[in-house]
């Protein structure tokens, strides 16, 4: 089991061009965000439409993003060790939070406290884990599920309950739950699928989304919605996205997943996607020319 992409060092490939915005960025309604591992950048566009809106450069293979309720944009800058926050449609960081424990993949903002979870696919001496910053700064908590080695996606539910997507040592699929106010993440059971390798962790309403990248144990990615019920998590519904080969994350809003497909099957098409939701099938809307494509997010004015 291996991080969504390599991890590695590759400081020359940092693009080196200025960011830019379009000049309506700023006042965009919701912008959606596509961190591109293999470029070194974050690509903007316009959601549903998917005009290019801007890039964001100087990054350190970029991953896993996630917002906030300000449309303030979190991005893993893993290969530094950092987290980035900027504001809705700007050019430059606002805030940066040091990662001191391993390799930054993934986050999520809890909505009431501005709590920000980061998930560090492994440290450099083993295990990863979760890192809190309380109201994004600081110095964070840590914390762990002995079962989990490998910590990829995460996202909270209403009550501040915390998900995490993970796997153990053997690649075997661990979801975790960090209740609100508890010190230890523990393992859920996934009843009514099976979910081969870890993806994104969305609350939706009442609903437990989470993306699998090798749907049915094959390069092909799809959504499954889930209800819990003490510590098992019931799969009520799939939604799979037809032509997409790895689809590391993704986000919901309008009746649309928006995500970002990295075609390693040789196709040639990776860049920044919509797929109906629920439906899934063929893509809405696509924009081509991305490298490595992982984490997307949507932020809303």
């Amino acid at each position: 089991m291996q991080p969504a992409v390599a991890v590695g060092g590759g400081s020359a490939l940092v693009d080196r061009s200025p960011s830019w915005m379009a000049e309506g960025a700023p006042a965009a309604k919701s912008l959606l965000y596509v961190s591109d591992a293999g470029t070194f950048d974050v690509d903007v566009y316009t959601f549903p439409d998917l005009k290019p809106a801007g890039k964001l450069t100087g990054l350190s293979e970029p991953q896993g993003e996630c917002s906030d309720s300000h449309g303030n944009v979190w991005i893993a800058n893993t290969v530094s060790l950092q987290i980035l926050e900027y504001a809705h449609g700007g050019k430059h960081a606002i805030r940066t939070l040091r990662d001191p424990t391993g390799y930054p993949g993934g986050c999520a903002v809890e909505a009431a406290s501005g709590d920000v979870a980061v998930t560090n696919f492994f440290n450099g001496s083993g295990a990863g884990g979760v890192l809190i910053y309380r109201a994004g700064r600081g110095t964070p908590t840590p914390y762990f599920n002995p079962a989990v080695t490998y910590y990829y996606f995460d996202g909270y539910d209403a009550a501040g309950d915390l998900y995490v997507s993970g796997a153990s040592g053997g690649g075997t699929y661990v979801l975790s739950v960090l209740p609100h106010g508890r010190h230890a993440l523990t393992s859920l059971s996934v009843r009514g699928a099976t979910i081969h390798f870890p993806g994104t962790v969305q609350w939706l309403g009442k609903t437990l989304v989470l993306g699998d990248q090798e749907c049915d144990g094959k390069k092909s990615a799809c959504f499954y919605e889930g209800s819990r019920s003490g510590m098992s998590v019931t799969i009520t519904h799939k939604t799979a996205l037809a032509g997409s080969c790895d689809v590391a994350q993704g986000w919901i809003q309008s009746g649309r997943i928006a995500g970002a497909d990295y075609d390693d099957c040789g196709g040639g098409r990776s860049g920044a996607y919509l797929w109906k939701y629920p439906g899934g099938r063929a893509a809405l809307r696509r924009v081509t020319g991305l490298v490595r494509p992982i984490g997307a997010t949507i932020s809303n004015r």
